[in-house]
């Protein structure tokens, strides 16, 4: 009877596994799809995307897509500006969070209750467009990268994750380290912080993600084509065309040479290409930093 029931169970959970695995195919399908497409058009000739023959894999490869793309004006220059700019304000997020995280754990430390007050209120109240613009520009940072930079300096969330990590790692250390000599920053540095790899580079990720695929700031604040990140170039490429550098394309879509779609799908695989690389180098430790969100938040 026993030998019965157990083989129901081991035949119940086969099954269930080989649902789970057909359940998670279709996903993959779902999520790679759009991407392979969008790909493939990129690749594709214009009379292949007219007709919508393209699914999966380019038909009548072409890259004439990508040479207009990277023959626009600037673009190479704003590829170095963001980059600039998101590894500066990726790499300020973190040591600003982790030193306010490291402070507001301190149990001696007297003011941390109000400051945990005063980020907890950034968490459900923002001071809009017009009021942060103002401030920008009586700050005096308006046409400059660090208008892009400093306002990415402290989020309140990651702070808040920063502390609950912290405080799951054992006091009598710090206490050890103190006795020995170190300073506070010397034990952020050398204890804290080597123990925090996997949060440190799940936020850096996220971090960075962000800064590389916004352009409303830069739109707002930067006004220098020479100091524009490189999603103004493609915001530019995908709705009007707009660069300077750009009327030969529009001859080629005239003529029926070129795609305007797939143009527009090569400044997508352009803008995340860079994001795709940089991934596979912090897997591991990204997904280690989401499974410690998950137990410590």
């Amino acid at each position: 009877m026993k030998k019965k029931q157990s083989n129901k169970i081991y035949i119940g959970s086969r099954a269930f596994d080989v649902a789970l695995v057909i359940f998670m195919l279709a996903l993959c399908v779902v999520f790679l799809y759009p991407f392979l497409n969008v790909l493939a058009v990129s690749f594709s000739s214009n009379s292949m995307i007219t007709t919508g023959q393209v699914t999966f894999y380019p038909k009548e490869f072409t890259t004439k897509a990508y040479q207009v793309l990277f023959e626009a004006e600037n673009i190479f220059r704003a590829y170095g500006n963001t980059i600039i700019i998101a590894v500066a304000a990726t790499v300020l997020n973190l040591v600003v969070n982790s030193l306010m995280a490291y402070v507001l754990m301190v149990p001696e430390f007297r003011f941390k209750k109000l400051i945990s007050v005063l980020l907890l209120i950034t968490m459900f109240f923002n001071g809009g467009t017009v009021p942060t613009y103002l401030t920008i520009m009586n700050l005096g940072l308006l046409n400059s990268w660090w208008a892009l930079i400093l306002p990415n300096a402290v989020s309140a969330y990651n702070v808040f994750m920063y502390r609950a990590f912290f405080k799951g790692i054992s006091p009598e250390i710090r206490e050890a380290a103190k006795i020995d000599g170190a300073g506070e920053l010397q034990i952020l540095a050398r204890i804290y912080a080597p123990l925090s790899k996997a949060l440190y580079a799940s936020f850096g990720l996220f971090s960075i993600v962000g800064i590389w695929n916004n352009y409303y700031d830069a739109l707002l604040y930067i006004k220098d084509a020479n100091k524009q990140p490189i999603q103004m170039i493609l915001r530019k490429i995908v709705y009007s065309f707009a660069t300077t550098s750009m009327g030969d394309a529009q001859v080629m879509i005239g003529n029926g040479e070129l795609n305007q779609l797939g143009v527009q799908y090569a400044t997508i695989i352009a803008t995340i290409l860079p994001m795709l690389l940089v991934y596979p180098f912090i897997q591991k430790y990204f997904a280690q930093g989401m499974q410690v969100g998950a137990v410590k938040g």
